[in-house]
């Protein structure tokens, strides 16, 4: 009996030691790094989820009757898709996102814990980004006003205008979410897609998808009624913005996308802060 306890305890502690070594149980118990985190479905989710309350609560308290008249375009695009194959409940959109988000999240057998800081350092990281792309905006004045010598029309930089009203403030919050759902999340895997049907190779497939995705996204600003009046600067501008909200919803998930679109617009049009 002595021996067979000995042989027990001795294939225990060798199971033990090749688990210690396994990578896939180092994997399982680990914890999860903030970069890997961030880029998952579940904290994008809480952290934007509360921007659509927001905006949804906003757009039927101050709207009223006229709720629609207050809606941003991307939402507005997309809510005509849905009413065209008869999904006319307002909640259709965000609760179609929460789709999207959460079956991305189970799909991809993605761990469902992680600190609840992770949430505050998406929400810091997000403003960062924000303040960068205002230098960006900077640096692309600079350069138009350096070209700008014929007070040629369609060289005219036009400073964004600054609202700080409370409709604005919902207007911000809803262009945050929903162009990002339209342009990022949605239109930039479309193209990747077809461009890797098409053979492309993976890296040429991303740029083409960022690219193409974000001059939809410039174009979009003056389509439709009322469409914003067009001006190289403009069109430049928010084309490079693009390119610059897909690269981070590429490399750092869709929260940190949508949280730096917000607070790029909030910071700008609400406060009216430029460097």
């Amino acid at each position: 009996m002595g021996l067979l306890a000995r042989s027990i305890r001795k294939r225990r502690l060798n199971r033990s030691r090749a688990e210690v070594k396994s990578p896939d149980w180092l994997w399982e118990h680990r914890p999860c790094s903030y970069w890997a985190a961030t880029r998952r479905p579940f904290p994008s989710l809480l952290l934007i989820a509360p921007l659509i309350l927001a905006y949804e609560s906003g757009v039927r308290w101050l709207g009223g009757a006229t709720a629609g008249e207050l809606r941003t375009g991307a939402d507005t695009w997309m809510r005509n898709a849905l009413v065209r194959v008869g999904l006319t409940d307002q909640w259709f959109l965000p609760l179609g996102l929460l789709l999207i988000l959460m079956s991305w999240q189970v799909l991809r057998f993605y761990d469902w814990r992680f600190s609840p800081a992770i949430l505050a350092g998406m929400v810091v990281e997000s403003i960062v980004w924000a303040v960068a792309l205002i230098g960006i905006s900077r640096l692309i004045d600079i350069g138009f006003s350096c070209l700008e010598h014929g007070d040629l029309p369609m060289l005219t930089i036009s400073p964004e205008p600054t609202d700080p009203s409370l409709r604005s403030l919902v207007g911000y919050l809803g262009a945050g979410v929903y162009e990002e759902t339209l342009f990022r999340l949605i239109l930039v895997p479309i193209l990747f897609g077809a461009l890797r049907l098409l053979q492309a190779p993976q890296v040429l497939a991303s740029a083409l998808a960022v690219t193409g995705s974000a001059l939809l996204f410039a174009l979009a600003h003056h389509a439709g009624t009322p469409a914003e009046s067009f001006t190289w600067f403009a069109f430049i501008f928010r084309w490079m913005a693009g390119v610059f909200f897909a690269w981070v919803f590429v490399i750092r998930g869709f929260g940190i996308a949508v949280g730096t679109h917000t607070g790029y617009d909030i910071l700008v049009g609400y406060f009216g802060w430029r460097f």
